[in-house]
């Protein structure tokens, strides 16, 4: 069984079918992108896997567990994380600040009376490991809000992973970064495969070609084909509704 299934999910507002019958699953280890043009669904149906939608039909498995019946908060703590399009950290915390308020939500924390958040230990030690694990260990003491546009994305990545995810879903991790950024968060994105399954949004096709294992491809609200990359590059339907010739994808 793959780690996390989605079977049958359907989305409908009012007389439109956003998501029409969509199956996908993730394996442990792997990085599997959704592609597709705008208006394709995508982010509605990670808004269903995410559980900020209520789903019309289908149903949701992470490991074995039933995600069908919860709530955004209970998908997190059943093993589903995300990053949003758009950075959401704390930008007048510090990266400390941010990633011990993200450890603490995640680990808990006694609440003592009188004790002090930054004095736990295991939160600390979390939260560097968080800001180690990003590249961000050298930040650790700079207000996120002060942080160039691509070290804020990889904060966001730290916040995502303080819940121990099965399964880590980006939402266009490359927007807004220019060249070099979009190059670290590349070898960033590799590196979590370690340990975390991840479903990619993503439009910098060339990253998304150097990154997936598989890719399935969104049409009006419904998965055209699912591949490996080679495959879905020389898909003369894929190449129609979104990727172009061969010859200008190569």
């Amino acid at each position: 069984m793959s780690l996390f299934q989605a079977r049958g999910l359907t989305k409908r507002f009012g007389g439109l079918t956003a998501i029409d019958d969509v199956s996908i699953a993730v394996e442990a280890r792997e990085i599997h992108a959704l592609i597709g043009p705008n208006g394709a669904g995508k982010s509605t149906l990670v808004n269903l896997i995410s559980g900020l939608l209520p789903l019309d039909a289908g149903h949701l498995s992470l490991d074995g567990t039933d995600l069908t019946p919860m709530n955004a908060h209970q998908r997190v703590r059943a093993g589903l994380s995300r990053c949003f399009q758009v950075t959401s950290v704390f930008r007048h915390q510090t990266v400390r600040g941010n990633l011990l308020l993200a450890a603490q939500a995640h680990d808990g924390s006694s609440f003592r009376f009188l004790s002090r958040r930054a004095s736990e230990r295991q939160l600390e030690d979390t939260a560097m490991a968080l800001a180690e694990r990003v590249g961000l260990a050298q930040e650790f003491d700079r207000v996120a809000g002060a942080l160039p546009h691509g070290a804020q994305r990889k904060l966001d990545v730290a916040l995502a992973l303080a819940a121990r995810p099965k399964l880590l879903l980006l939402d266009e991790p490359l927007a807004g970064m220019g060249p070099e950024d979009s190059l670290k968060m590349v070898e960033l994105i590799h590196a979590l495969r370690a340990e975390e399954a991840i479903l990619l949004i993503e439009h910098d096709m060339d990253a998304v070609f150097r990154l997936a294992d598989r890719l399935s491809v969104l049409v009006y609200g419904r998965v055209l084909v699912t591949g490996s990359p080679a495959a879905i590059k020389a898909d003369p339907r894929v190449q129609e509704v979104y990727l172009g010739s061969e010859e200008e994808t190569a």
